[in-house]
């Protein structure tokens, strides 16, 4: 049965880095387990990290996929500031080590391989900033899309997306995703059930997990990691309203903002 799990950064303690394949730490970093655990599927920590402390993975059974949310690091000898991502590839190596002023890391991942992955041969490191590989502006639903993942990768399958959506509405359009997903808040309020959650909070959904949000007044702005390409599902109270149908295509209609390189 699918499930919902909602934890805010601050109910969780930190501790030491944690203990994960193919992954070592340097230096003063403290870690928090935000969602953990046997029985889900992804995994999300958050690392801080004092400045100069590091992060070295070699040859990770999984892909791994870092948020700068806050300061800024060098990956690979290449500097990337706030709302930077870094993803680092199953069997792929790489340093990630804090500048001046530290860094407060998002980390998110697979808690173990899935037969897919194998589809592809990993080795590799991505580097986006800010803006991401694409950025579209649609106004008929009010949110700009930022694509930093988007599952095309010869290497690996990983996706992660930021939504910013501007004016408040009510809970709505009840969904869901064939695919695990965890969602975390970065600005404004995401309305579920009778919670407003503000950031700081990530929402781990099953898949196959139907569920609605709503958008608190101040606006929202959300990141949403995926281990493998999205589909989406929109639900009645006779069931589904159609077949699962590619994310990508629907999240890419509008006005393109920007493109990376």
């Amino acid at each position: 049965m699918g499930h919902v799990s909602i934890v805010s950064v601050d109910e969780v303690g930190p501790q030491a880095f944690p203990d994960l394949t193919g992954i070592t730490s340097q230096g003063n970093v403290q870690s928090r387990a935000i969602i953990t655990g046997l029985e889900r599927p992804l995994w999300l920590w958050m690392h801080e990290l004092m400045p100069g402390a590091s992060i070295r993975w070699d040859t990770p059974d999984v892909g791994h996929v870092l948020h700068v949310w806050k300061g800024g690091v060098t990956a690979d000898g290449q500097a990337s500031g706030s709302d930077a991502v870094i993803c680092i590839e199953h069997k792929a190596h790489a340093v990630i080590e804090a500048g001046e002023y530290g860094a407060t890391l998002l980390h998110y991942h697979r808690r173990i391989p899935h037969p897919t992955q194998g589809s592809r041969p990993g080795g590799h490191v991505h580097v986006s900033g800010k803006d991401g590989l694409l950025k579209v502006r649609n106004e008929e639903y009010d949110v700009t899309t930022t694509f930093w993942l988007d599952s095309r990768c010869p290497n690996c399958e990983l996706w992660l997306h930021k939504s910013d959506i501007v004016n408040p509405r009510p809970q709505s359009l009840p969904h869901f995703h064939p695919e695990d997903e965890i969602i975390f808040v970065v600005k404004g309020g995401m309305i579920v059930g009778r919670r407003i959650l503000k950031p700081g909070t990530a929402l781990a959904v099953d898949a196959n997990t139907t569920y609605a949000f709503g958008v608190d007044k101040g606006g929202l702005a959300f990141t949403n990691f995926r281990p493998t390409e999205p589909h989406f599902v929109m639900m009645s109270r006779d069931g589904p309203k159609h077949a699962p149908y590619n994310e990508r295509e629907q999240m890419s209609i509008g006005t393109v903002v920007s493109r990376g390189a």
